[in-house]
């Protein structure tokens, strides 16, 4: 009786430390942040050890604080992507220095080289234009891809709604049919594509929707993504489960200011033409969705909040068997019928704590 109420616990906490540690690993199998690094040197091109970079993110105030080796090189991971990053540098004996107005991409490492001057040199001021090369030749990318930014998902009109209208700026990548969806990369199969939002896997593991999504509509409101980043021919070997393209989505955290949005999308088959055969269109009858964001700060600088709510709505025909009798005999006929199918999607994000609640289509919907 003791040896087994000792071993009982023991092996419980085994077990728990062991899918622990699966967990994680899917978990972190996927880029959910972004990561810089850099070189820091002199007017004469002389490494500058021991030099403080510190990094700011202006909207969050959040800021992380490294040293330079004795090569002057820095680098840090686990930022925030997107644009309004601050660098400054400061060493004794140096002229501190100050990089504004830098953006950094999902799943990429950036690079800021910083040149310090020295602190005792007054110099007049000098105006330096020049224009930044492109990512294509970058080192530290780990096989092809594209970044999808927050402002191109602003600028870029969707009628679905979907994330589909926007990994298509890839130019590898195509949509397989344009009434049912689903995105072919290189030629591959659409079920072959991965598709993650915040590093956790969301595809349809039963096969049911051409799309690869395993909901009726995106189970994240496209309002909440931040930004998206598509690999298609990756080679780092964080990224698995996929021989298509890997789809990863990063949602958004809230800031220092309090900001919300409120819209609302509606659509009806009536604004759908006939097909070349003259066929009306009878997908559906009305769709609408509607929702709201809204993100601000817990503690200044340190805890946000992000919320997002969303209500998908589509009103579609279906066949409904109704029992008859004619003549002594009993048959059944088929009416149409209509169906409401309701997608809610619910986004709560403390710092990167996403939590995602799907009300599933009521029996019967297509």
């Amino acid at each position: 009786m003791t040896s087994s109420s000792i071993r009982t616990p023991r092996l419980q906490l085994l077990v728990s430390a062991i899918a622990f540690g699966l967990f994680a690993n899917i978990a972190l199998a996927q880029d959910t942040s972004s990561a810089v690094g850099g070189k820091v040197t002199d007017a004469e091109g002389n490494a500058v050890a021991g030099a403080t970079v510190e990094v700011l993110h202006v909207p969050s105030g959040t800021r992380k604080v490294v040293t330079t080796d004795a090569n002057g090189r820095y680098s840090t991971r686990g930022l925030r992507v997107g644009p309004g990053f601050e660098f400054s540098v400061t060493k004794d004996g140096l002229e501190p220095v100050k990089q504004s107005d830098v953006e950094l991409r999902l799943g990429e490492v950036g690079t800021v080289n910083l040149v310090m001057g020295a602190e005792e040199t007054t110099l007049s001021e000098v105006v330096v234009t020049g224009t930044r090369l492109g990512d294509t030749f970058d080192p530290n990318k780990m096989g092809a891809g594209t970044t999808v930014t927050r402002e191109q998902i602003d600028n870029l009109p969707s009628i679905n709604r979907s994330i589909e209208d926007y990994v298509r700026l890839d130019p590898r990548l195509v949509q397989v049919d344009k009434e049912r969806g689903g995105i072919s990369a290189a030629g591959q199969n659409n079920r072959y594509n991965n598709i993650t939002i915040d590093g956790v896997s969301t595809n349809d593991e039963f096969g049911l929707n051409d799309s690869g999504l395993p909901a009726l509509n995106q189970p994240i409101s496209l309002d909440a993504i931040e930004e998206l980043s598509i690999g298609v021919s990756s080679y780092d070997v964080s990224q698995s489960d996929f021989t298509g393209a890997n789809i990863n989505a990063v949602t958004k955290s809230g800031t220092n200011d309090i900001k919300g949005t409120v819209y609302a999308v509606y659509r009806t088959n009536s604004w759908v033409g006939d097909n070349r055969e003259g066929v009306e269109f009878r997908g559906f009858d009305d769709e609408q969705t509607y929702g709201f964001t809204l993100g601000g700060p817990i503690l200044q600088d340190r805890l946000f909040f992000f919320l997002n709510y969303e209500e998908f709505e589509r009103s579609s025909p279906a066949p409904s068997v109704v029992p008859e009798r004619t003549s002594g005999n009993r048959r059944c006929s088929s009416q149409p019928a209509p169906v409401i199918a309701r997608v809610l999607s619910c986004c709560l994000a403390l710092q990167k704590l996403t939590l995602t609640v799907t009300r599933p289509a009521p029996a019967g919907a297509p």
